[in-house]
């Protein structure tokens, strides 16, 4: 069984498209992974948690292919 790869602005268009108005849209709630800190992008925290981000999203996708 070949899995779909999932597009979001095919599937969500009306979010990715702007508009010449503005205008309020509601979204679903969604699960997404984050870092928090202050301080400036270059900084060495930053780098630390951007890697772990990183390390964890990847290890997700692999996790969801072999399914």
């Amino acid at each position: 069984m070949k899995q779909v790869k999932l597009d979001l602005t095919k599937e969500y268009k009306t979010f990715y498209t702007a508009k010449t108005t503005p205008e309020i849209v509601e979204i679903e709630e969604g699960k997404f992974f984050t870092i928090e800190g202050k301080g400036a992008p270059g900084g060495d925290e930053f780098q630390t948690k951007v890697s772990a981000l990183y390390s964890l999203a990847y290890g997700v996708k692999m996790l969801m292919k072999k399914k």
